[in-house]
């Protein structure tokens, strides 16, 4: 064996040591200045808070619970309501009776995750005793919205703290945007995926059993900073190199973990939790990463930064003998920040349109609407009425969907196709949600497309959204330039008067649908049971 072998198996040898680790987590912690040691309780304190989202959940829903005087005893016979309609269903009745046990279930361990989503809509028992459907609904996109928070974006910002834990360990101080580092619109979707691939599979090895399960976990503990350093990188790659840099070790981690559980203990504490056993743990786990990542035979084509192999930058002075740091330059990354000037995004999204010609906007488009909502009830019905809301000559709701479609589509005028796909989504929405809005607020439908063809609830249907479509088209090609070359032939004068005098009366309009109730008259959805 030559003395070169020798010399690097030596070094492999005496790579782990628990003493110099620990030393180091705890002097890039606390050794770097007051300064530094507040941002890094601030960058503890911010995705603590985004970690523990189920317990501010909770506190949440009890808020919430509160406000509304919700007791148990209607919240449970609330939830009996929503299973027997389910059970009540022409489709699970044609089950069997354990698949029907199951779906029922599933609905009330929805109601029990997200409870706070049947307290409110009961606040309402008119409308909860009408749309038990509409309110399941609620429920499960509540829970898949609840999942993509936890799956995808608690997730993937922990990409970002481990970036700034990197960086922080290296250098002197550290801005708060590197946090943001790894987030570019190219290698986005990749980081999410993988982040995505990690936590599923950890999951998955958990459910085999509970020790492959931890062994796992250590063995693929280094694919967040990994993904930070390299956001490009693939899961297949990220998770080999990992288990590379992780073989071996695997235990030595554990016990290292071990040797400093009062620190994870103290993290109970509210307060020194947050002061000391949060940042230390960060720069406890960063250590890891970079003692493994240094090690002899590791495969660093996807390790693009080189920044990375020097030494900590504690380390560059003796600072219990009170020595200053010495005045080196910052590490040069390879990974540069997420571009959030708004310089380009304002040359990107530039519209050409002033606030004035906005406010105009508003209000065409909530006459354009009305005219088309009196129109259409003439000639179903041949009676002339008031269809707005309001009692003036203007439907808000067209306004803002009108407003929504020139401001935020205008970009997609390029490609008419995808501008009309785009029209129909925001439309949906907007209608979707003004309905809804109308009959939980004032038990009154203003509109019902149950008759319709594809209809959702009766709030949007196909047809309608088509309509939408063409009225995006509309509204961006022809109805937004007009308006804004149209007020542009009057003095600036004459344009701040015309505003004064059309935001007034609106404003005096909505002060009577306050006082008096809104507009419910004929051809008008009015009062529903």
């Amino acid at each position: 064996m030559t003395a070169k072998v020798k010399e690097k198996k030596e070094k492999e040898k005496n790579i782990w040591s628990f003493k110099q680790i620990r030393k180091c987590g705890w002097d890039t912690a606390f050794k770097k200045g007051k300064k530094n040691w507040i941002r890094l309780v601030a960058i503890a304190f911010l995705f603590s808070f985004i970690g523990a989202a189920s317990s501010f959940q909770t506190m949440g829903i009890n808020i919430i619970d509160g406000w509304i005087k919700s007791d148990d005893a209607a919240y449970a016979e609330n939830v009996e309501y929503l299973t027997d309609y389910v059970k009540g269903m022409d489709v699970v009745q044609k089950l069997d009776d354990e698949d029907q046990k199951t779906i029922s279930d599933l609905v009330e361990s929805s109601a029990q995750n997200n409870s706070w989503v049947v307290r409110v809509l009961a606040s309402n028992a008119s409308y909860f005793k009408r749309n038990p459907g509409e309110v399941i609904a609620n429920l499960i996109v509540v829970a898949l919205i609840m999942f993509m928070v936890k799956f995808f974006f608690q997730n993937v910002v922990t990409v970002g703290m481990c970036r700034y834990c990197m960086e922080y360990r290296q250098q002197k101080e550290v801005k708060f945007r590197r946090l943001l580092a790894p987030f570019h619109l190219h290698t986005l979707g990749k980081t999410i995926w993988v982040m995505f691939v990690y936590n599923v599979a950890i999951v998955f090895w958990y459910m085999l059993f509970i020790i492959p399960g931890i062994i796992k976990t250590y063995q693929y503990c280094l694919v967040p900073y990994i993904v930070a350093e390299n956001p490009e990188i693939s899961w297949r790659k990220a998770r080999k190199l990992s288990k590379q840099m992780t073989k071996g070790y695997k235990f030595k981690i554990f016990l290292t973990d071990l040797s400093y559980f009062y620190i994870h203990v103290l993290q109970l504490l509210p307060i020194v939790g947050l002061l000391v056993s949060v940042p230390l743990d960060m720069c406890m786990s960063t250590e890891y990463y970079f003692t493994l990542r240094n090690r002899a035979g590791i495969d660093m084509t996807n390790l693009p930064e080189r920044a990375f192999e020097g030494e900590p930058y504690v380390k560059k002075a003796n600072i219990r003998k009170g020595e200053k740091p010495l005045p080196v330059a910052d590490p040069e990354y390879v990974l540069k920040d997420l571009n959030t000037s708004t310089a380009h995004r304002k040359e990107r999204f530039k519209l050409g349109y002033s606030p004035i010609d906005v406010i105009y906007m508003f209000f065409c488009f909530c006459l354009i609407g009305y005219v088309w909502e009196v129109s259409y009830e003439f000639v179903h019905s041949g009676h002339l009425c008031n269809r707005g809301t309001m009692y003036g000559p203007w439907i808000p709701i067209y306004g803002f969907g009108g407003l929504a479609i020139v401001l935020l589509l205008d970009r997609f005028k390029d490609s008419k196709i995808k501008l009309f796909c785009m029209t129909m989504i925001v439309c949906a929405i907007l209608e979707y949600i003004g309905s809804f809005a109308l009959e939980f607020i004032f038990n009154s439908s203003y509109w019902d497309y149950k008759k319709m063809f594809m209809n959702v609830n009766g709030r949007i249907c196909l047809a309608g959204l088509l309509a939408f479509g063409i009225g995006g088209l509309f509204g961006v090609y022809i109805a937004g330039p007009a308006i804004s070359r149209a007020v542009a032939r009057f003095p600036k004068k004459i344009q701040r008067i015309g505003v004064i005098v059309l935001c007034t009366l609106f404003v005096i309009d909505i002060v009577c649908c306050i006082l008096f109730g809104f507009n419910k008259g004929s051809g008008v959805g009015g009062k529903i049971a």
